[in-house]
């Protein structure tokens, strides 16, 4: 349907466009856009007998998500200069990068004036569920100062139904009396509008991320953030109650960041309504895993298994004699693995764990390259046409800096960070410089020569080497020549993998990568040129060795 409307002729796009704004003038909608239908989908390990382990995916009217935009685009300009600063969810200018960001540069000025920093991540249960509609629409009044809107408004969040389906089987229809429309573009700017007015209590911090809430306060004892703390979450607690939210104390985390190793294993003795707040050494905030001291060790070992796994998702796509198009697999390894491991590197790019992340994407290369573990990591990397990953997280480092120095929307923008005292902390304002007027693909081409090694025959470029359209089997042995790595006699008696003679079958010389080039057993020759260019040369020599190295 998304891709019908993109087609759409002048004739229709007008027709739409006369409904949309009669729809505004008349601040009614058809009926078929109050209804959504609801799939539920089982949580991975979850019994499948309880309600809570379903995660429910609502599909709305694709035209009705069409008018909603419409209607967040007029919209936007005219709250966003009214909301919070410390809501950076669904913002223009902010992200969970930018955010939680915010939150670790706030605990390493900490580290730096040796304060010890606790936190409470806030737990809301069915946060966009609860959401009271009268209560709503008298906030986006007071915000906007537009009834006709108000009244546009509660025409499209009242009178909703939906209906849930699994599997094959479909529940009735029922009514939403309550709650903001899963699925809808405009729930999250509107729960950002509900919650807009939430307390804020001296001595505290506010990270917030739609209903994602990291409450910080920093002392210079364990007792006075504990105290802090506490009074802001009964606060927090009485508005929730006045607000129909619902806060979950018992889901609810904490954790002290500092460095004093003699009270690794102190506790945050924290209460709200009458619940004592769990402690959590490794509390995981907008997707990044934490730890006292910043060290990023456990989100480093969690994103190599992600990525591993994603992996073994890349490599469903070729065996020893098929595999998909390179560009496939590249295309694939790019969207499914290194985006995975470059998730908010600006945050842990710098710690000493990021290499294990690194020997999980040097797996992805091999599987896209068809080249074996041996091969030198600099030639596996100018093979895919990827930047190595220590210089793709550089260049974001640097990129992120850059939107932190201009962009007045980042969370940290003209934050000025406490006085540089530990030589051990590399903070992301200490440590990163800016990157303004340069390319980021530029400056990864540029950090890239800079650091590999000189070799003529695998120029540095960001995309597939040639011979990129050729058969799988022909493009990985080709790959395996040009990397001078591959299973060759001569490399499997090094390896232990024969015993024996490394005598070539042509009983001239070693069986050598140099020797399969110009062996008399195959009916063409090539030199390192040739496999550089792909050439004809090569890719009949290519085929003549596959599936022998």
């Amino acid at each position: 349907m998304v891709e019908q409307i993109k087609e759409f002729g002048p004739g229709t796009v007008s027709w739409l466009l006369a409904l949309c704004n009669n729809c505004t003038d008349s601040a009614r909608i058809p009926k078929p856009w109050r209804k959504a239908k609801v799939v539920a989908l089982l949580k991975p390990g979850k019994p499948a007998s309880e309600t809570k382990s379903y995660r429910p995916i609502s599909l709305l009217c694709h035209t009705y998500k069409l008018f909603e935009r419409l209607i967040l685009n007029r919209l936007t300009s005219e709250i966003e200069p009214k909301l919070i600063p410390e809501q950076a969810g669904y913002r223009p200018g902010k992200s969970c990068t930018s955010q939680t960001l915010n939150l670790t540069q706030s605990i390493e000025d900490g580290f730096e004036t040796g304060k010890v920093t606790g936190v409470v991540f806030v737990d809301l249960s069915a946060a966009y569920d609860t959401v009271n509609i009268k209560r709503l629409l008298v906030k986006v009044g007071a915000l906007t100062n537009d009834n006709n809107f108000v009244k546009l408004l509660s025409e499209m969040l009242h009178n909703r139904r939906f209906q849930v389906c699994i599997n094959s089987e479909k529940s009735r229809w029922r009514s939403q009396r309550n709650g903001l429309p899963q699925g809808s573009v405009l729930a999250p700017t509107l729960f950002n509008i509900y919650t807009n007015d939430q307390p804020r209590d001296a001595g505290t911090a506010r990270f917030l991320y739609a209903d994602d809430l990291a409450l910080a306060s920093q002392a210079a004892t364990f007792e006075e953030v504990e105290g802090t703390l506490t009074a802001a979450l009964r606060k927090l607690g009485d508005y929730y109650s006045q607000n129909a939210l619902r806060p979950n104390p018992s889901k609810t985390q904490s954790c002290a960041f500092h460095l004093r190793n003699h009270q690794a294993n102190r506790e945050l003795d924290i209460t709200w309504e009458g619940v004592k707040i769990q402690h959590c050494s490794s509390p995981k905030y907008l997707g990044v895993t934490l730890d006292r001291s910043l060290t990023y060790k456990t989100h480093c070992q969690i994103t190599k298994k992600k990525v591993s796994s994603r992996n073994n998702l890349l490599r469903r796509l070729t065996s020893t004699s098929w595999g998909a198009s390179p560009q496939v697999l590249r295309t694939s390894s790019l969207a499914l693995c290194f985006s995975a491991a470059e998730y908010a590197c600006p945050i842990w790019a710098r710690s000493a764990h990021a290499r294990e992340v690194d020997v999980a994407l040097n797996d992805t290369v091999r599987i896209v390259t068809g080249c074996l573990k041996p091969t030198p990591l600099h030639k596996l990397y100018s093979l895919a046409g990827i930047a190595p990953p220590s210089i793709r997280r550089k260049v974001a480092c640097s990129v992120e800096k850059a939107k932190q120095e201009c962009d007045s929307r980042h969370p940290l923008y003209s934050h000025t960070a406490a006085p540089y005292r530990l030589k051990s902390r590399k903070a992301f304002l200490n440590s990163e410089v800016s990157l303004t007027d340069e390319n980021p693909q530029n400056a990864r081409l540029r950090l890239w020569e800079e650091k590999q090694p000189q070799d003529p025959f695998l120029p540095l470029e960001e995309k597939l080497a040639p011979g990129n359209s050729l058969p799988w089997h022909i493009w990985k042995t080709l790959n395996r020549l040009r990397a001078e790595v591959g299973c060759c006699k001569d490399n499997l008696c090094k390896w232990g993998y024969t015993v024996g003679t490394n005598l070539c079958d042509c009983g001239i010389a070693p069986q050598t990568m140099e020797h399969l080039l110009s062996c008399p057993l195959c009916p063409s020759t090539c030199t390192r040129e040739d496999l550089l260019q792909a050439n004809q040369n090569a890719i009949k020599v290519a085929s003549f060795w596959s599936g022998q190295i």
